[in-house]
């Protein structure tokens, strides 16, 4: 009897054994199904978005009397008007090779317009790339010779930023703008030590002593920085160079600007690095006077036409960072820290 029932026993056991198995691999076939129908509903969405993408990109383009990107060629607004105007035109953020091409390109648009009285530049930026800020510098100062162009910065010209608009017709800045950082500045690291832990040996054949210097691969010499430190020196020698045939600024201001100081509006006007301190409207005031016009006309910005797909990744990011945002605020506020953490607001 008690094998015979050891034998169901046994029986019974491999039977459950049997179910749970066929249960898991049931649920785990259900898993994989699940997740390759979420790839595949992921790829349609976005595949859906960027076909769609483009006729937005166009439909919107031509709305509030812009004129569509697909008659111009262009990839930002401009009005469709026979009326005069200014042309407003911003540079915001680090300056760099794709955006400075594209703050041109408005620039010369602007330039051509026989409808543009003048242009109203923009500026909240720290800088950025040296020879993008010259070549926005070279574009304004020719621009200048045929319609004003007036600077308003916002909050920030500095660097490479203030290197661009030193070419204005004017910059007028609020009394609470940042102004200057007249300089260069190179950076790098070494990690030949990190390299040697990792028990690498990276080799290098060159034509010369200097042709590796700045190469993380080995410790720099007194002879790489003293030729990189010449190289960003004649740099900002063509920097200050630029700013006091721009600026018309004496060699004293330049001197006392050279450290890389950056400076509050009040300051830089009695150092002539701007000639008005007041808001966008005084710097739309100052550009009808250069262009000689009796009757403020309208300002227009060229604005960049973003696609759906770009709008919709905008709106996606920055409703997540203000879940984000909300839900660490709501814990915080609930700690005793609060009280701790000096802040200074404005």
């Amino acid at each position: 009897m008690s094998s015979h029932q050891e034998d169901q026993n046994t029986i019974s056991t491999k039977r459950s054994h049997s179910f749970l198995t066929a249960i898991k691999s049931v649920f785990a076939t259900i898993g994989v199904i699940s997740v390759v129908l979420f790839v595949i509903f992921v790829g349609i969405i976005s595949i859906s978005i960027y076909s769609f993408s483009s006729g937005i990109k166009t439909f919107s383009s031509s709305m509030g009397g812009a004129s569509s990107s697909a008659k111009t060629g262009l990839t930002f607004t401009t009005p469709n008007t026979s009326s005069p105007y200014i042309a407003g035109i911003r540079l915001y953020g680090e300056i760099t090779p794709e955006n400075s091409a594209l703050v041109i390109e408005k620039l010369e648009t602007a330039r051509d317009d026989k409808h543009v009285v003048g242009i109203l530049f923009d500026v909240n930026s720290p800088g950025g790339s040296v020879v993008p800020s010259q070549e926005i510098y070279d574009t304004i100062k020719e621009i200048t010779k045929v319609k004003p162009v007036v600077t308003y910065v916002r909050e920030v010209a500095a660097s490479g930023a203030y290197y661009s608009s030193a070419s204005s017709s004017k910059i007028i800045a609020n009394r609470g703008s940042i102004i200057g950082s007249i300089g260069v500045i190179m950076n790098g690291f070494e990690a030949d030590k990190l390299i040697q832990f990792l028990k690498i040996n990276p080799f290098v054949i060159k034509t010369g002593a200097l042709k590796d210097t700045g190469s993380p691969t080995r410790p720099m010499n007194e002879k790489d920085k003293q030729y990189l430190q010449e190289l960003i020196e004649e740099t900002r020698m063509q920097f200050v160079d630029d700013v006091k045939q721009g600026r018309k600024t004496s060699d004293a201001t330049m001197k006392f600007m050279s450290d890389g100081r950056v400076v509050l509006g009040p300051q830089a006007l009695n150092l002539k690095l701007i000639d008005i301190i007041g808001t966008k409207q005084t710097a739309i005031s100052e550009l009808v006077t250069l262009a000689k016009v009796k009757i403020t006309p309208d300002v227009f910005y060229y604005d960049d036409i973003q696609s759906f797909s770009e709008l919709f990744a905008q709106k996606f990011a920055g409703s997540t960072n203000n879940i984000i945002r909300d839900s660490f605020s709501e814990n915080f506020k609930n700690t005793k820290l609060q009280n701790k953490i000096p802040k200074a607001e404005y």
